[in-house]
């Protein structure tokens, strides 16, 4: 049965007529066009005028009640926090630590399936683990994976504005918590939740203040740089007819965009700035002060994003980060193993029971020290192949020619090690 996906439209109706496969049923649609599932693409206004401290407050209030919670506001508070540099680097970053390391299947006695490993280290797999690691910033994710039996799957995202974690649904409506909805749980063949982090609403609720409070700062900063960055022009003049005051602006205006007035000899203006201290470092230690604060609630320490005062510093700061990276992996493939592992196999992907998902560091093997390796195992006896020289090192040989037996080992393996060296 093949899914058909609409054109877009402004809401999105997600159900299926039952399907005939063994390993479960699709969600029921309302249409009677043949065997096909048929999903329309949400589309809804996104908030764009920018979020204040008031924002927060009531997003907060409509995504923790009790009884009907929302989860439009505080997701798109979310989002128009992400547009700051230093947050959406640091979630990034995160996000990386876990993204760029080698992804292995193990069966139960720790013995890696290379064939299976293999399958998974594609970029849609990483797009689910991608999915997983947000969880953690913004509550949760919702997936629906297309067709996960083939060679590449399609993953279609669920705008978070829709889904009521709390409820298990997603709404037709984001704006209207009673609208039509779907209960994604009774289709776990289907569907795949992950929430990774403590609870469903993310870590980002307490740090998206500290952007708003950044985008204050800069805001202040530049009106401050507008008053006393660029001195301001003054046009006396005795000539008190409205036309001449109207082609002497004209002449202000094209002159720059540096605050300019127009007075008569007995109009005086004073500008007072405070002596006492540099004024720019009010807006800038406070901008400081923010990115230091984004880095602890993110990645749980400053100096790995912020400048640092030493090496030793340096090292205790990364290793408190490779801490929170142990537990993001740890997450990650317990996540992997309970539950898109079982989907993936109710799927037709042959993933036996008790194998399990292991992330690990990609193994980096230097040019020397493989050398090195290779020379005692020539010493020892061992033959080693034309073809793994040429698929390792990258340099091809020419096999109808090669060097006489009497060339020297030794001498050989020392002008590689200084090649590489």
């Amino acid at each position: 049965m093949k899914p058909q996906i609409l054109k877009p439209v402004h809401t999105r109706q997600l159900a299926a007529q039952e399907s005939k496969r063994k390993h479960g049923k699709k969600p029921e649609i309302k249409i009677n066009t043949g065997n096909k599932m048929e999903i329309d693409y949400f589309r809804f206004y996104e908030s764009l005028y920018r979020k204040e401290i008031t924002d927060w407050v009531s997003a907060r209030t409509s995504r923790r009640d009790p009884f009907n919670p929302i989860t439009y506001p505080i997701q798109q508070l979310y989002k128009d926090a992400m547009l700051d540099n230093h947050l959406q680097g640091a979630i990034e970053n995160r996000i990386l630590r876990v993204l760029n390391k080698e992804i292995l299947v193990k069966d139960a006695n720790g013995k890696i399936d290379d064939k299976l490993s293999a399958r998974l280290q594609t970029r849609w797999f990483r797009h689910i683990i991608r999915k997983g690691m947000e969880s953690k910033f913004f509550g949760y994710s919702l997936i629906f994976i297309e067709n996960p039996d083939t060679p590449t799957p399609t993953i279609i995202d669920f705008p978070r504005e829709c889904v009521i974690p709390e409820k298990g649904i997603v709404l037709n409506n984001p704006f209207d918590p009673n609208s039509v909805a779907i209960k994604y749980g009774e289709f776990p063949s289907f569907f795949l939740f992950v929430s990774l982090g403590s609870d469903l609403i993310g870590i980002l609720e307490r740090v998206a203040p500290m952007t708003i409070f950044k985008r204050h700062s800069w805001a202040n900063w530049d009106e401050f740089e507008q008053i006393f960055g660029i001195p301001i022009r003054i046009a006396r003049t005795f000539i008190n007819t409205q036309s001449y005051k109207d082609e002497l602006q004209m002449w202000l205006e094209t002159m720059g965009t540096s605050s300019y007035g127009i007075f008569d000899k007995q109009t005086d203006i004073e500008i007072k700035e405070s002596n006492r201290s540099d004024a720019f470092n009010v807006f800038y230690q406070k901008i400081l002060a923010v990115n230091k604060e984004i880095s602890k609630g993110i990645v749980g320490q400053t100096m790995t994003m912020d400048d640092g005062s030493s090496q030793s510093q340096a090292e205790v700061h990364l290793k408190i980060y490779d801490e929170i990276t142990n537990a993001d992996i740890t997450d990650v493939e317990d996540w992997i193993t309970d539950n898109v592992f079982p989907l993936l196999r109710n799927s037709g992907i042959d993933i036996p029971e008790g194998y399990y998902l292991s992330i690990v560091e990609k193994e980096v093997v230097r040019p020397m020290d493989k050398i090195k390796i290779d020379a005692v195992l020539l010493q020892s006896g061992y033959n080693i192949t034309p073809e793994y020289i040429e698929d390792f090192y990258g340099t091809p040989l020419d096999k109808d020619e090669p060097r006489s037996a009497g060339t020297s080992l030794q001498l050989s393996q020392n002008r590689l090690e200084s090649f590489f060296a």
